[in-house]
Parts: C-alpha cells; structure tokens; sequence
C-alpha cells in the first residue's frame, strides 16, 4: 500500500467518501424548509491499516452511512402534545358554536324572550280585559316557545354535525395508519438490504405527527425500523407492516356514532386528538347544555301551567294549560324543550282572573311574580339561565386559555427539534466548503499520483 497505486487508492476512496458528504450537505440545503425533515450528517470512517514491512500505513477513509439527527425522546413530547393541542382545538371549537347559541349580545338567546313574555304579563295586569294586550302576550308566549325550540333543534342539529367530523376522522386514521404500515414494508425493506432509508424514516415522523392529531396514540419503535402504534389505552392501529382500520357504527339507542376496533367499542378510551374532543364536546358539553335548556323548559311550562290553570277567562271560565304541558319519562326532562309549544290561540281565554270577574288581574300578577321564583333548582328562571350561559362561557374560557398554554408548550418542543434535527445554513455552508477542500485535495493526490506514474512509466524506458 506504500506504493503509487496505493496512494491512488486511498485518494479515490477520499473523493467518493467526500462526494457522499457533499451530497449529503446539499440534500440539507435543499430540505432547509421542509416540513418533519431530520437533518442528515455523512458518518466518515477510517479505513483498517495495513501493514508494509515493519511499518503500518494507512488506507484512507469511507463513507459509513449517512445518519439523520433525531432525539426519540423530543419527538415523543411532541406527538404528545400535538395530542393535546388537536383535543382542545376541536373542543373549542365546538363549544364555541355553543356558545354562540345563547349569545345574548347579538339578541341570540333565551333572557330577551323571557323577560318580554314576562313584561308582556305585567302589562296586560294594568287593563286585564284588552284583547290586543291579550294578544300581546300570546305572541310574547308564542316567541318564547319557538326560542326553547330553536335552541334545542340547534344543539341536537351540532351533535349531528359532530357525529359527521367523527366519521371524517375516522376515515382519515385508517388512511394515515395504512400509509404507516406502507413505509414500514418499505423502511425493513431498505435497512435490511443495508441501505439507507432516512427519507422515509421522515416521511413515516410526519404521518405519525398528523395521526397524533387525529387521535390520541402510543408508539414503539422496533430496532429502529417497524413502528408499531396503539392509543394510549392499548388499541393497536399499526403492527409492524399491518393496519388494524378503526370502524364506525350507530348507537341504537342515541343515534350517535360509536368508533369500534376489531369488534370492541373504544369510545369511552379516546381522550386525544381532534377525535377526543369532538366526543367530548359531543357526549358532554352538548348533552349538559341541552339537558339544563329541558329542566328550565320544564319547569317553566309546569308552573306557567299551573298558575295558569288556577284563574278565569274573560267569560268566567277556569283556565286550561296555557303551553302543552310536559310529563318528564322515567325521570328525565329530555325533550321538554324541543317539544315547547303554545296550547292557547283565543287571547279571550287567556286566565288573567282569580275570581272569574272580568277585570281581576290577581293570576296575571301571580303569573308574572313566577319570574321572581325559584323554579328550577333553586333559582329563578332567568338566574338558572344565566348559570347555563356562565357554564358555557367558562367552558369556552378554560378550553382557550388550556389551548394557548399547549400551543406554548408545541412552540418550545417545535424549537428544541429545529436546535436539534433543523438545518442550519450557516453550519451547511462551512460543511460545504470543508468538503470541497478536501474532494479538491484528493482530486491533486489523483493528478499528482497520475504524474508520477507517468515518470516512473517514462524512466523505465531508458
């Protein structure tokens, strides 16, 4: 190895092994904006001396393989979080659409309506035997009806809605996890004919990413290789280079849709992702709202309706129900709001007497101070409301102020990788030079080798 083609041997593994490391510098370069990209570094090696005589010499250097710079631990945290951020965006925003719901400021809502069916009382207490005052509060009642029916119809018709994003991203999963499984064949494939296959490896860290924010996922890497990934309770999606596609199906008894794997319900188990918090806010905020608008319907019509009952017409006549009146079904209120609705439509049969004349107006007093009573679990009408309103708010705050402390959290994980595995142009820029010099170095051992064989060639001639 001491000899010319000795020298030119170890000078031709130095420009392959430096060809590689320009390369890999430039795929760094070009990759600088890419989304999930791992930067990559040449690993040079020291090729095995060799002995000549009693002197050991050197035979240059090689290309290893080209790594890619990733903490395991980091992308970890951020799959984790990106969990937490896609639970709290979809929470939000759903609660949010609640909330606009029973947006007073934009005359959304239930207080206006019930402090004007109760103005529209207290008015007709002044002159009990006008029909236009009557009419009034029919049209008053009418409203109120039509607002505890419209709010209904609107929370049932969100968790539709949610029920739709559901299946959305259930689709997506299994789209996401099949292509997991895909590059897994392909990265066993490619490090098990010993080539490199970090393009891929990012590729897979990307889907992954994007899965963490449908769902919330649990991930092995096995030998660096096959990814297999479950949810944080232990339901696999992805075995080594086999997909386990989640299912869809309607709950008989609610109409909602269940997510099975394998046969097994794993609603309940979901708490991450975008998926965790449409269920939630499908399952608990919307329900919670919708249940608290039926006790306050039910309660309001029932005792509308029995004040109501307990007066006279305008022809002395005792007093029927005045909105269709709610029997609750084993205990529950559902549905007393949706099904809200006005029984009387002669305003002569509104019962404003107590005593059947005429011009009493001792119900209508009595009806109008129901405003003043607690009515639904302990508090007045319109202070229950107004808990149901504050509920939801602060349903809305917590979920914001939680989501910009993740977002937080997503920024620093976001720049601890960018430290770690981003690519630096500056650093590129001083590989790239130092690779150069040193390709060009090679490159003159191979001139001067070349000529000095050409000598050696020329001087055996004489």
């Amino acid at each position: 190895m001491s000899s010319l083609f000795g020298s030119l041997s170890i000078a031709l593994r130095a420009l392959l092994a430096q060809q590689g490391a320009l390369a890999t510098t430039t795929n760094n370069i070009a990759n600088v904006n890419t989304p999930g990209y791992a930067r990559q570094r040449p690993v040079l090696r020291e090729e095995a001396p060799v002995f000549y005589g009693s002197v050991l010499f050197g035979t240059g250097v090689s290309l290893e393989s080209i790594e890619s710079i990733r903490d395991r631990i980091l992308e970890l945290r951020l799959d984790q979080e990106t969990q937490q951020q896609g639970r709290l965006e979809a929470y939000l925003g759903a609660t949010q659409q609640i909330e606009n719901l029973f947006n007073e400021a934009q005359g959304i809502g239930l207080e206006g309506v019930m402090s004007r069916f109760f103005a529209s009382l207290e008015a007709l207490t002044a002159n009990p035997t006008s029909l236009p005052l009557r009419q009034a509060v029919l049209t008053a009642a009418d409203d109120l009806a039509a607002a505890f029916r419209s709010a209904a119809r609107n929370l049932v018709t969100l968790q539709t809605n949610l029920n739709k994003d559901i299946e959305q991203a259930v689709g997506e999963v299994n789209q996401l996890t099949a292509d997991i499984a895909e590059l897994n064949r392909q990265i066993s494939a490619l490090e098990g004919a010993g080539q490199e296959a970090s393009a891929l490896l990012d590729r897979r860290q990307v889907l992954v990413r994007r899965l963490s924010e449908l769902i919330d996922i649990a991930s092995i890497d096995a030998n660096g290789t096959s990814l297999t990934i479950t949810t944080t309770r232990g339901t696999a999606l992805v075995v080594a280079e086999r997909s386990l596609p989640l299912e869809t199906a309607s709950d008989p008894a609610t109409g909602m849709l269940r997510i099975v794997s394998q046969g097994s319900d794993i609603t309940a188990s979901i708490t991450g992702g975008r998926i965790g918090g449409v269920l939630a806010a499908r399952d608990q905020a919307a329900p919670a709202a919708l249940a608290d608008l039926d006790d306050l319907a039910a309660a309001l019509r029932n005792a509308l309706n029995a004040q109501h009952r307990a007066g006279f017409d305008l022809t002395g006549t005792a007093g029927g129900d005045l909105f269709v009146p709610f029997v609750p079904s084993g205990g529950s209120n559902a549905r007393a709001a949706a099904s809200f609705a006005v029984v009387l439509t002669d305003p002569a049969e509104l019962a404003a007497s107590s005593d059947g004349a005429p011009g009493n107006n001792d119900n209508l007093r009595a009806l109008a101070a129901l405003r003043d009573q607690a009515l639904v679990s302990g508090q007045t009408p319109l202070d229950f409301y107004a808990g149901l309103v504050f509920r939801v708010g602060n349903d809305v705050m917590n979920a914001s102020s939680e989501l910009e402390a993740e977002e937080l959290i997503l920024r620093q994980l976001a720049n601890q990788r960018s430290a770690i595995s981003g690519v630096s142009l500056d650093e590129e820029a001083v590989n790239l030079l130092r690779y150069q010099r040193a390709f060009e170095a090679a490159a003159r051992v191979v001139t001067a080798v070349n000529e000095l064989s050409e000598v050696a060639i020329n001087f055996g001639r004489y």
